[in-house]
């Protein structure tokens, strides 16, 4: 996703918690702080940030056909991810929709990603998850009356060297880009037409930015005078774009594991990204690479277009659905 369509994601998450309503000061941690969605959420794809964070090829899974040891390892079948993933998402109708395309041969391979050190999207969003929790637990006096129990030794920690309801902010929205890009089928397929520079991921995250609009841009979002509910608006106005409905529960974290989470989810992301560019006329590594281009995967026909407003409607969906379900999660930690 670019950064419009990233801030628009995490105040979207904001707005559906504050709809369901058992994280109440959760959202009044993260409310005051709407307009730094646009820097927050962006942080991990600026240029201009440290090489530990910055740059969109440093928070990927790219997933390929394995043949190695334990295979089995990394078999994950069709009904196992559904039923893993749970009704509340729509990823499962998605995959259940194009069994002709994945077969249940396709399911039954083993595929696994190999990144990089410091380039894998699960660690990334497991060690930011973590570190939120932690920052929870150290923060100053305005942050204690939010987070719910009492923290016993927080007195023997000082004031000046404890964390800010801002600061806190500011890490929620940069954990949900990391959440948000486990659903960007390119973020997850090795085959070169997943590049950023090769045209599909490009052209796919500008056409989700599009339907965004500008408002969510840096500038115009951090810079309005806008009060939250009027901000909220805005943001329930992109859904119809994007066909959306979101019921006003979000479904806790049965994992129990932010880690195995985003490893399942950039699963099905692999899978619909093998569904948009099917594996047997788009060959996976290490068999010849061909290029895939947006306008011949989703414009030429009516089959194309119908396909992209199903891609739309899943991987933004579940985009909000996935960080709203994970900031729940991390704030479960922390009982009364």
């Amino acid at each position: 996703m670019n950064q419009r369509t990233h801030a628009w994601i995490a105040i979207r998450a904001i707005k559906l918690l504050k709809d369901e309503g058992k994280t109440e000061n959760l959202v009044k941690l993260l409310e005051p702080y709407l307009r730094k969605a646009a820097i927050g959420a962006w942080i991990p794809d600026k240029r201009d940030a440290k090489v530990g964070g910055s740059r969109t090829e440093n928070h990927i899974f790219k997933i390929k056909p394995y043949q190695g040891d334990s295979e089995a390892r990394f078999i994950l079948k069709r009904d196992e991810l559904i039923k893993h993933l749970g009704p509340e998402r729509k990823l499962p109708g998605f995959l259940e929709g194009y069994k002709n395309i994945l077969t249940d041969e396709w399911w039954g391979k083993a595929y696994k990603a190999d990144p990089e050190p410091g380039q894998h999207l699960a660690n990334r969003a497991m060690s930011l998850a973590i570190n939120n929790i932690d920052m929870l637990i150290l923060g100053d006096d305005q942050v204690q009356e939010m987070v719910p129990g009492k923290i016993d030794f927080i007195e023997e920690v000082d004031e000046s060297t404890r964390v800010s309801s801002g600061q806190v902010a500011l890490f929620f929205y940069m954990l949900s880009h990391f959440i948000a890009d486990s659903l960007m089928p390119c973020h997850c397929d090795d085959r070169d037409l997943a590049d950023y520079a090769n045209g599909l991921h490009k052209e796919l995250e500008g056409h989700w930015g599009k339907k965004v609009g500008t408002f969510f841009e840096d500038d115009n979002l951090s810079k309005n005078g806008l009060e939250a509910d009027e901000i909220y608006e805005k943001a329930i106005a992109v859904d119809g774009k994007f066909s959306l409905s979101f019921e006003n529960e979000v479904p806790d974290l049965k994992s129990n594991d932010v880690w195995w989470e985003i490893v399942v989810l950039c699963r099905g992301s692999f899978a619909v990204a093998s569904i948009i560019a099917p594996p047997e006329k788009y060959l996976y590594k290490p068999d010849p690479q061909i290029m895939a281009p947006f306008e011949t995967l989703f414009e030429q026909d009516q089959q194309g277009r119908q396909l992209l407003e199903e891609v739309d409607k899943v991987v933004i969906h579940d985009a909000v659905l996935n960080v709203a379900l994970i900031w729940k999660y991390i704030w479960s930690k922390f009982k009364k």
